[in-house]
């Protein structure tokens, strides 16, 4: 064998072996963003294998159809395997790619000193120049490989939302600066064919700066991406924020009115206890005088303009019999039957309009699943042990819950996902005000609630 085909066959084998390694990275990359790993690792193998093909294809190909065939293949593969967030999988496709470009273009920098350093070297004899070209070449797969790595980790890191639904609009917005990287590319990729139609010469032999601007580019490139993707977490958990305040805001000011109308109610009767001599004089001056028809019509007259507070639930605290008994209230009318055993805790620091938001969120969906059951069920109770307080709600489900995967909760089932489906975030934001959290799990047709708040005495 010659030493030219020696050659050769290195640079082939040096590009299917970096090829494996990129795959591997790919895969790496899939594995937060996907229901299961072997999904990650199917994406990676369709990259290996499509990208080695383009490689050793006996035609010529440019190195954009190639990068389009490879966006194109490994974003229909990620699908197949799991056909979900199509816009993620569309964005994660073109940021992969975008990530081996750069890492690519930044390795090219230390070629030239790496190659002066073995091979290159005129100090070195034929014999040994080939095994030098070799560990070249395996320091080059390293070092993009690293690159690659690095950038999979920094994304990771600053992609936090990774399981959730990607939105189309939120998906034109992340990958527009990438129609701007992508052209920058596609630019610098026909100059550098151009130069070598013209003049036979790669253009970076004659002008070593070129490998500079094209890493110089990649590395810019990257940083727009991580700015764009910590723009989006950061627009996503203020929309979220913004809504749970609102959320919370609402039920503060609902629970407030209830307050306020059990205050007038209370007020009416302490007014009525000033009267209550006068009335007590009436009737016996009408049962002296053996009237008792009249003492009857009179004492029925006095108990309907009695103003009887529709309150039946006794928990130890006006808010918690209020949000209690308008949920009792609003169950019974919906034909669900509604038990209650609960106590407020009356050792301890904590704000009754905390327990009451607990209460008022819980109950509302217990109410609402519980509507799709054929024996609608609703329990609410709740035990203290020392400084633990627990709130336990259980309502009958007939469905199974389908959990929102990133946050661990069930989804919303109403229509309008993006302003709904806070309510169980302001719950465990409260219980987290007080050292605790909410677990929820299902057994059979019944879904358990549970809210932990540790309550100082």
């Amino acid at each position: 064998m010659n030493v030219e085909k020696m050659w050769e066959i290195a640079n082939i084998v040096s590009a299917v072996i970096g090829l494996l390694f990129s795959g591997i990275l790919v895969a790496r990359f899939y594995v937060p963003y996907v229901l299961k790993k072997y999904m990650a690792v199917i994406t990676g193998i369709v990259f290996f294998l499509v990208m080695t093909f383009l490689y050793l294809t006996p035609f010529k190909m440019s190195s954009i159809s190639a990068y389009i065939i490879g966006i194109v293949s490994i974003c229909l593969s990620s699908l197949l395997v799991e056909r979900r967030n199509i816009p993620q999988k569309i964005f994660l496709s073109l940021t992969i790619y975008m990530f081996l470009w750069v890492s690519n273009v930044v390795a090219s920098l230390p070629w030239e000193l790496i190659s002066k350093l073995t091979y290159a070297n005129s100090s070195v004899n034929e014999q040994s120049r080939f095994i030098l070209f070799v560990v070249a070449l395996f320091l080059l797969i390293i070092t993009e490989n690293v690159l690659l790595f690095l950038e999979i980790i920094i994304a990771e890191k600053i992609y936090l939302r990774k399981l959730e639904i990607m939105e189309w609009r939120e998906l034109t917005l992340l990958v527009s600066p990438y129609v701007a990287i992508i052209a920058g590319y596609w630019i610098s990729a026909f100059m550098s064919d151009a130069y070598v139609k013209v003049s036979g010469e790669y253009i970076w032999n004659n002008y070593p700066i070129y490998d500079v601007i094209r890493a110089l580019f990649g590395v810019i490139a990257f940083l727009a991406a991580i700015t764009v993707m910590r723009s989006y977490q950061h627009i996503k958990q203020s929309q979220e924020d913004a809504l749970q305040n609102v959320l919370i805001s609402k039920q503060i000011e609902e629970l407030t009115g209830h307050v306020h109308a059990m205050e007038k109610i209370y007020s009416d009767i302490r007014g009525i206890k000033h009267d209550i001599n006068d009335h007590i004089m009436v009737l016996g001056n009408l049962l002296d005088k053996a009237e008792n028809d009249e003492a009857i019509a009179y004492l029925n007259e006095w108990q309907n303009g009695f103003p009887m507070p529709d309150i039946n639930v006794k928990t130890g605290n006006p808010v918690t019999d209020i949000v209690i008994s308008e949920k009792k209230r609003e169950a019974e009318e919906s034909g669900i039957k509604f038990y209650e055993k609960f106590s407020y805790p009356t050792n301890g620091k904590v704000e009754s309009i905390d327990i009451g938001v607990i209460l008022n969120n819980a109950l509302s969906n217990a109410i609402r699943a519980s509507l799709e059951s054929e024996n609608p069920i609703i329990e609410v109770k709740s035990w203290k042990n020392n400084n633990a307080f627990l709130i336990q709600v259980k309502n009958s489900y007939s469905h199974m819950l389908n959990m929102n995967l990133e946050t661990g909760y069930p989804e919303t089932s109403k229509k309008d996902k993006e302003t709904h489906g806070y309510g169980l975030m302001n719950i465990k934001r409260i219980a987290e005000k007080y050292f605790g959290t909410i677990q929820i799990e299902q057994d059979r047709d019944m879904v358990i609630f549970t809210a932990m708040m540790m309550i100082p005495e």
